[in-house]
Formats: structure tokens, sequence, C-alpha cells
């Protein structure tokens, strides 16, 4: 083999090796930057929190954001737990504890996590009666929910207050729910009338008040059976409610609220593609 040609396949096997090199590192990240971010998010701790007992984990590498992560957590109190992201050369990029722990972002996901808790294992167990693809239920964050007023649609704004829930404090799920549940319901059946809705909704309302879970408001559907493989059946039939209050969930004249509620869904459905049509064709 010539000279040149070795040196030719020489520098080609060590650009190959560069370049897996720097596959890998941009995939799994190296031990060198790992070690940097270990130290720097331990001092970065040391020095930002000194009065508070904090463990923190080794760092991973993020290949989304090409940062080392790490997770803080304190062994005294559930809900105070964050991650800092941290670059190769040690320089921390984010901190999410106001986010999660200030702003009360961890004790919200607790709550609503023991609460989607409690509703899913009424809805998949054996002796619930109805079929469903879809189900489930939220606390509400208060901050999301809007009136639409201006669009033909109103309804009342509930839901919990982030900033006045108190950090580690067990909260009471049942009246949790009432004041802040939501339910999302989809029954399906081969009779799609406002009759068997109306039975259904007040049954699943039934159930829930035997198991002690409550809620403030459900968005309630009633379409025809989905198929094998969980998509919606060809007929689109349905009769659909949203944020439909628990006080307006009882016999008598559940047939009028359900017509009427779902005959101002449709309106509001209506002026909302009106709109969007009015601002495409400007």
């Amino acid at each position: 083999m010539k000279k040149s040609t070795k040196i030719c396949a020489g520098i080609t096997a060590f650009l190959l090796i560069i370049g897996v090199m720097w596959f890998a590192n941009g995939l799994l990240g190296n031990p060198i930057s790992k070690t940097i971010s270990n130290n720097s998010a331990k001092e970065y701790i040391e020095k930002n929190y000194p009065n508070m007992d904090l463990n923190i984990s080794d760092a991973f590498y993020n290949f989304k954001t090409g940062t080392y992560d790490s997770e803080v957590k304190s062994p005294t109190s559930k809900d105070t737990h964050f991650y800092l992201s941290i670059s190769s050369l040690g320089k921390i990029t984010y901190n999410s504890y106001e986010n999660d722990v200030v702003d009360r972002y961890n004790t919200f996901n607790r709550i609503n996590e023991s609460y989607s808790s409690k509703m899913e294992k009424v809805f998949d167990s054996n002796d619930f009666p109805y079929e469903s693809e879809i189900n489930f239920g939220a606390i509400m964050d208060i901050e999301n929910l809007e009136i639409n007023k201006n669009n033909g649609l109103t309804y009342p704004i509930y839901g919990i207050d982030l900033k006045k829930l108190e950090l580690d404090k067990d909260y009471d799920m049942y009246e949790m729910g009432k004041k802040a549940g939501h339910i999302v319901f989809y029954a399906e059946d081969e009779e799609i009338t406002v009759k068997k809705a109306s039975e259904i909704l007040l049954n699943i309302k039934n159930i829930l008040d035997k198991k002690n879970i409550s809620f403030y408001a459900i968005d309630f559907i009633l379409e025809k059976p989905r198929n094998e493989e969980g998509t919606p059946s060809s007929d689109d039939a349905s009769i659909r409610i949203e944020h439909f209050l628990y006080e307006d969930i009882y016999e008598e004249n559940l047939e009028q609220r359900i017509s009427k509620a779902e005959k101002d869904l449709k309106k509001y459905y209506e002026i909302i593609d009106s709109k969007k049509e009015e601002l495409e064709i400007e």
C-alpha cells in the first residue's frame, strides 16, 4: 500500500472516530461535562438554599436541550422538589424552584393526581356499567378557565387558586372535588337521545356519590359505540354538553336542561367557526 494511501486511510479513520464521538456526545453527553455539572449543582444549592435540607441527584444528560439536569428534592417536604438545567461548562441555565415550589405547581399536581386516580379507579372498575374510551377527572386551575360571554356561552368560573394552596398540606379530596373537580366522559350507546343521555348522566352522578367522589362540572358526550381500534363510529350522531354543573344533575326536568345546554354549545361553536371564517377571508 502506498504511503499516500495509508495517510488518507488514517485521516479517514480519524475523522470517523471524531464523528462517532461527536454524535455520542450529542446523544449521551460526556463524563467530564457531567462531573462539572454535578459540582456546579452542588455549589449552586449550597449558595442559594443554605438553610434547606435538599438532596441532589446525579446529573443526567438531556439530549433534547443539550444540558445536564439534576433533580433536587427535600426528604421532609413532599412538595419541595425541582430541577436544575446546567450547561456543559457548568452554568445554571434554568431553575424550576419558583415555578414548582413557590408558585405551588407541585402541590397542585399532587392534588390533581390524587383526584384523577380516584376517578380512574371508578371508571376502570369491572362493575362500572358504561363503555367509554375517553374518561377522566381533573382538578381545575381557575386561571385556565374563561367566561365565553362574547360568544354566547356562559358558565361559572370554578377551580382552585394556586396561590392559596399550602405547601405539603393534605387536602380533603371530597371538598376539593366539590369546588374544583371536572369530569370528561364519553359514553357509548346505540341510542343517541336526550333521554338516554339523562339516564346515563344521572347514574354516573349516583355512582360517584356512593363512592364519595365529588365534582363541580362535567363535559359529557354520548356517541355511538367505537370500533375495535377505539376510533369513533362513522355515524357522527352525538349529544355533547360542556361544563354541566353537578347541582343541575337531578331527575326533575333534567332532559330539558341537557337540551338547552346542548343547543347553547352548538350555537357557541357556530359563532366560533364563523369568526374563524371571517379571519380567513380577511
